[in-house]
């Protein structure tokens, strides 16, 4: 095979692969690769395509030939890189961005996808620097400039950050992850005019954990509806649900009749909640005149942080429900009872920084005459036989008991029905941000929220309490990753509020 026929074929496996269809380039390109073994283009390509369809060894394993018998290219390094990057391999990652930037010093994208791979590996200041390389190569860089702003407000450097992603939406305007991260970092610092405004962009973005949902409907501007009827639509996660359902009377003051559309799990519990008409998981579009996202409601309000209602629940459980696990885990018996969570939805990115590495970190929580109950659902092999009333408690956990309602706890569809009848019974809660977290405030428990030191904008920043829940109180970590400060601040919170009996 000549070179212009090695050349042809790899164009037309090129513009499939550009068309969208790896598999038939991949076809083309080894039908060079049987000929030329050691082509180099024709490894890259096949490399490329091989990760597009999620073959990660065999991608890494033609890039690298690739490499080999081309050692001075740049675009095969990088390429290379992102290979390691797909398949969780960073360190590698790292190794392969450096050398295509050794290669060639004006590779932006080099640059700016060397400081994501050094930045899950923990390397903040090296993904600093690199991102701030990358946009000395190229001001406008998209990937650059935004995570360059992210990561200085995950480091507390709001400010900074600030003018990182404001530069970054000066720059591309019409770029929506620009906008949706700067409104982030815009509520965490409390201005919620201009942060819920530019929310909005987060439909826009590009893997956005919720799909936009009825817009078939006209979206609703916040003005009185009279008669017409408006469909309040969930999104995101069962906590976002939670927190801001607590909203609903103050739309329905607009528009009286509202129905929340919610996630079939929650159903049942949000049952009655105040300002909706019906709670449903299955609407007609053709029964309403507006939509609005549910997230979406402080922006159409015009909410600001001293505008916003905080009533003392939103929430209440089921009172049978509520009288059946009294009795069965003897809750109100005499010893007080501290709830606790300390894991969230590990598949969820939010969750990153969040979760505790195990129940037995709450120990000090601990005290003589003190209960400690789990409000986790966990599965069977995380449980096993345990001195309290429900006969169960939290594997691992050594020497402190931390008791757990058993395998049926939250067993059914339905999420938290269960939970919501033990937090009403519980004296104290503590957890870290979850939905647990959320579910208890709702319901006006005394709530000890963890959180990590640069924790999500909903909770703002050097603050104990939050304008969102009257019974909560904040715990920070004071260094990032570090969570026995927290724990500490809230056992002493407890030995204050519940004593002990040392």
């Amino acid at each position: 095979m000549s070179e212009a026929e090695i050349t042809a074929r790899l164009a037309r496996g090129l513009e499939r692969h550009r068309a969208g269809d790896p598999a038939a380039a991949l076809a083309a390109y080894r039908a060079v690769l049987a000929e030329a073994p050691d082509h180099p283009d024709a490894l890259a390509l096949a490399g490329s395509a091989l990760r597009a369809v999620g073959e990660g060894a065999a991608a890494i394993d033609h890039l690298a030939r690739a490499a080999a018998v081309a050692p001075d290219r740049a675009d095969i390094r990088y390429n290379l890189g992102n290979a390691f990057s797909a398949f969780g391999a960073d360190r590698d990652a790292v190794t392969a961005f450096r050398a295509a930037l050794e290669r060639d010093p004006t590779h932006a994208d080099a640059a700016a996808n060397l400081g994501i791979a050094l930045a899950r590996l923990g390397d903040l200041d090296g993904a600093e620097a690199a991102y701030r390389a990358a946009l000395a190569i190229d001001a406008d860089h998209r990937i650059a400039g935004v995570n360059l702003g992210n990561l200085l407000g995950e480091r507390g450097r709001t400010d900074e950050g600030l003018a990182a992603l404001r530069a970054a939406v000066a720059r591309r305007p019409d770029l929506a992850e620009a906008h949706y991260n700067l409104a982030l970092l815009l509520l965490r610092c409390g201005d919620w005019t201009t942060g819920f405004s530019a929310y909005e962009w987060r439909w826009a973005t590009a893997d956005f954990a919720s799909p936009a949902r009825h817009r078939d409907l006209p979206d609703w501007d916040g003005r009185p509806l009279g008669h017409g009827r408006l469909l309040v639509h969930a999104e995101q996660g069962l906590g976002d649900t939670l927190q801001f359902a607590r909203l609903l009377p103050l739309a329905a003051s607009l528009a009286p009749r509202l129905t929340l559309e919610a996630p079939t799990v929650l159903v049942r519990l949000l049952q009655g909640i105040a300002g909706a008409e019906a709670v449903t998981d299955r609407v007609e579009p053709a029964d309403f005149v507006a939509q609005t996202p549910l997230m979406g409601l402080p922006h159409r309000l015009g909410l600001t942080l001293g505008a916003l209602p905080a009533p003392a629940t939103s929430l209440a459980a089921d009172p049978e429900r509520v009288a059946t696990w009294r009795e069965r885990l003897a809750l109100g018996a005499g010893e007080p009872v501290v709830a606790v969570a300390w894991r969230g939805n590990p598949h969820s990115p939010a969750d990153r920084g969040r979760s505790l590495d195990g129940a037995v970190r709450l120990a000090p929580l601990a005290a003589p005459g003190r209960r400690l109950l789990a409000v986790q659902k966990l599965g069977r092999e995380e449980i096993e036989p345990g001195p309290g009333p429900s006969g169960w408690r939290v594997a691992a956990t050594g020497d402190v008991v931390i008791e757990h309602p058993g395998p049926e706890f939250d067993a059914g569809r339905d999420a938290f029905l269960d939970t919501a009848a033990v937090l009403t019974s519980a004296d104290r809660v503590v957890t870290i941000d979850s939905a647990v977290a959320h579910l208890a405030a709702a319901l006006g428990r005394p709530t000890a929220i963890l959180l990590k030191a640069v924790a999500d904008w909903r909770w703002l920043e050097r603050r104990a309490d939050t304008p969102w829940y009257r019974s909560v109180r904040l715990h920070r970590q004071t260094t990032p990753g570090d969570f026995s400060g927290p724990i500490a601040s809230a056992a002493a919170e407890l030995d204050a509020t519940l004593g002990r009996c040392d």
